[in-house]
């Protein structure tokens, strides 16, 4: 029973996934990629000095290296979460409105299997372009600036963490909002909390409302940054590793559950 289980999600998911490839906003995600991975080229490649000039002083480059690794993989990894969002805007919606849902929900298949079908054929995007551009990356600051892999492991996790709390929220959005609507929500939503993330990561004020934004919002911008704190030492966050991994942790089990309640109240059309 457990397999035959196993073996429907599996059918759900790789039919979510072939839907994903075939939106017209692939090859867009492709270029944009590559471009990526031409700056990050472009922007590591002055490891092959020692010495650069700042005010007139010879500084050397393993000095701001590790700032300048963290910032392209944090950037690409916001990209990414970006991403995730955006396919998940009307990846479940859209099945709800053209009736697909509901001849797939009348077969013996349940609505949290389909609903997390949708949202995995999404991710396996995102987050596969994601991966691709950040190995490449990293690969490209280790070489010529000497970070550290097992930094950008930890990173890497997180990025894939956040990029599900995006889906899963942009997914949860899209049952009552329109695509672009929830598409702009999406990029208000992480645009807002890497502001308040970044302003009071180390030790920054934005008041009332930025404190609790950033207590009670997911840490996307934070997890990261503190993941890479190896990349940026003797500079240390101010932000304890484990519980920010708890808030993230949270985050990723609530905005599923969230999708999965909604969507089992949804009403389909008939």
């Amino acid at each position: 029973m457990r397999h035959a289980a196993t073996s429907v999600f599996s059918e759900l998911a790789s039919e979510a996934f072939r839907d994903a490839m075939r939106r017209r906003i692939v090859p867009v995600i492709v270029v944009f990629a590559l471009l990526s991975l031409l700056a990050v080229d472009s922007c590591t490649s002055c490891a092959g000095s020692s010495q650069i000039v700042r005010g007139g002083e010879q500084v050397s480059v393993h000095e701001i290296s590790g700032w300048a690794g963290m910032l392209i993989f944090t950037v690409l990894s916001l990209w990414t979460m970006v991403l995730a969002g955006l396919l998940a805007s009307d990846h479940l919606a859209e099945t709800v409105f053209d009736g697909s849902a509901n001849l797939i929900l009348a077969r013996p298949v349940r609505r949290s299997e389909f609903a997390l079908a949708r949202l995995a054929g999404a991710l396996g995007i995102a987050t596969g372009t994601g991966a691709v551009v950040l190995t490449v990356s990293t690969y490209l600051l280790h070489l010529r600036n000497g970070v550290s892999l097992g930094a950008a492991i930890w990173a890497g996790l997180a990025c894939v963490a956040g990029a599900l709390v995006v889906a899963a929220l942009a997914m949860t959005l899209s049952l009552f909002l329109a695509r672009i609507a929830t598409a702009m929500s999406v990029l208000f939503f992480v645009g807002a909390i890497t502001f308040v993330n970044v302003f009071t990561l180390f030790g920054a004020s934005l008041g009332r409302l930025g404190n609790i934004l950033q207590h009670f919002t997911p840490p996307l911008c934070t997890a990261v940054v503190v993941a890479l704190q190896p990349w940026i030492a003797p500079v240390v966050p101010d932000v304890d590793p484990t519980i920010m991994a708890l808030k993230l942790g949270f985050w990723v089990v609530a905005s599923v559950l969230i999708l999965l309640a909604t969507f089992q109240k949804r009403e389909l059309g008939s």
